[in-house]
């Protein structure tokens, strides 16, 4: 069971370093954020290749299950991620109503 998740879990994240590496070239993404995808995905090859390194993080942490100890860095991770996206869309909601403001006043 677990050997199939593993390769399950290994599959999805070459997947998503393929598919980084697609955007990357459409431009869709910059160097740092491929970077940052590619190092993720990475770290989740990793995780999913050896286990024992994430349990031994999961004693130290005082978590008694490794799964409760991934739910938790997936919450954490989700959140900043969301955080994250709600500061940049306000900013380009900022941007935008700038630009149709000076537009309305230059047909004035």
């Amino acid at each position: 069971m677990i050997i199939g998740l593993q390769i399950t879990g290994f599959i999805f994240a070459l997947l998503m370093i393929y598919l980084s590496i697609v955007h990357y070239k459409k431009g869709s993404l910059n160097g740092i954020e491929i970077t940052i995808w590619l190092v993720i995905w990475t770290l989740v090859i990793f995780a999913v290749i050896f286990p024992e390194i994430l349990r031994t993080y999961s004693q130290a942490f005082a978590v008694s299950r490794l799964l409760d100890l991934l739910i938790a860095g997936g919450f954490i991770l989700v959140i900043s991620m969301v955080a994250t996206l709600y500061l940049k869309t306000k900013k380009i909601e900022k941007k935008l109503e700038d630009l149709i403001r000076k537009d309305a006043l230059k047909k004035k």
